[in-house]
């Protein structure tokens, strides 16, 4: 753990807590590398099935301008590989295995709302303020933000919140589907807890293929993920979980699944 989060355990559920609301959690390089840490710890550990975000009463303020300005002072090379490592974290989210979920309270600015937009799922307080504030301070967006907000929301919206610098409250986040659900702020640690335990109840396996088939299938053509299907189907098919539910199925019982 370090002072700027830490992974709680609620049973099969990891509780990924950032620990500076009072801040509002800037997005600095030593956040960044928590994430990492925290989210590999998140990964590797078995009895964790699926990770829920919460930044408290703010997600992140986003990135950490006054702490960026020394090495965006050593020119070109040193700002895109400061850049570079800072865009770790969203990797580290994107590309965690087991389901994720962010469960949003206060503000979500810039790199925090990638970051937030990274997750499976985003559950939003109604008053949380979601804004892609590059355009405010002459920038353009980063931390995967041009390519999250179009899968979500789509391409028109995403150049009206980026070129606008708009902020947004939860309610319009989901009306534009930004973010999946939206509930009073003091809901949504617990409702985001709800769907995770919810995720958690199905065979590991299979929740986390289908979140790699359904990741790879956003990204390419409707054949493509066809095959991707077939590929990934076809394993499962044959893995310990999917013979036993045909089999319970087909003697009417409740399935008794191995990997729990």
């Amino acid at each position: 753990m370090s002072e700027l989060m830490r992974l709680d355990r609620d049973g099969p559920i990891g509780v990924l807590r950032f620990l500076q609301p009072a801040k509002r959690n800037p997005y600095s390089v030593a956040f960044v590398d928590s994430l990492v840490t925290c989210l590999r710890e998140a990964e590797q550990d078995d009895n964790i099935r699926v990770v829920v975000m919460t930044g408290g009463d703010h997600f992140s303020s986003g990135g950490d301008l006054v702490g960026f300005q020394g090495e965006i002072a050593k020119g070109a090379k040193a700002t895109s590989e400061m850049v570079d490592r800072v865009h770790d974290g969203g990797r580290a989210a994107y590309l965690f295995r087991k389901p994720l979920i962010s469960a949003v309270c206060g503000v979500a600015y810039g790199a925090g709302l990638s970051l937030a937009l990274s997750a499976d799922i985003v559950v939003a307080a109604e008053d949380a303020r979601l804004c892609e504030v590059f355009a405010r301070i002459g920038g353009c967006p980063d931390t995967g933000s041009s390519w999250l907000l179009q899968q979500r929301a789509g391409a028109g919206v995403a150049r009206m919140l980026v070129l606008t610098g708009r902020e947004i409250d939860g309610r319009t986040a989901r009306e534009l589907r930004v973010v999946e659900e939206c509930v009073p702020a003091e809901r949504v640690e617990a409702r985001a807890l709800e769907i995770a335990n919810e995720t958690a109840a199905h065979p590991m396996f299979g929740v986390q293929t289908a979140k790699r088939v359904m990741r790879s299938a956003a990204e390419c053509s409707y054949l493509e993920a066809l095959d991707i299907e077939r590929d990934a189907q076809s394993v499962l098919l044959c893995a310990h979980d999917f013979p036993e539910a045909m089999k319970a199925f087909s003697e009417k019982r409740k399935p008794d699944f191995k990997d729990r």
